[in-house]
């Protein structure tokens, strides 16, 4: 139930954060921020990083964290709550970095970067 707070809470915080995407043509790093943060390393396949060795261990290292979170959250649940926050610290910590990333690589990306996106 938490974890679903939690993925909520990002989507929505990605979705309405007042930033110049907001403004922008193109929604795809929003997609891919929104992917990623609902299944960590799908923004990153959708960027065409598996394309890449250090793409492809990026995706395999959410991918490997996002299991070990879900294996040692209930594991912990056993102990006691403090424990349990460990567990669901690491998916927290996981969606973020992994939609953070999508969002960002997303933005260098040619057919955005003509759209407007990353103008400076």
């Amino acid at each position: 139930m938490m974890k679903k707070a939690i993925t909520l809470a990002i989507v929505v915080s990605l979705i309405l954060a007042p930033t110049e995407a907001a403004l922008a043509q193109s929604r795809a790093p929003l997609v891919r921020a929104t992917a990623s943060a609902l299944v960590p390393g799908l923004g990153q396949i959708l960027n065409n990083e598996q394309a890449t060795w250090g793409g492809r261990a990026k995706i395999a290292a959410m991918l490997g964290l996002e299991l070990g979170a879900l294996i040692a959250t209930p594991a912990l649940a056993r102990s006691g709550f403090p424990e349990v926050m460990i567990g669901i610290g690491m998916l927290a910590v996981n969606h973020v970095w992994s939609a953070s990333d999508a969002y960002r690589n997303a933005l260098q990306l040619p057919e955005v970067r003509m759209a407007g996106w990353g103008a400076r």
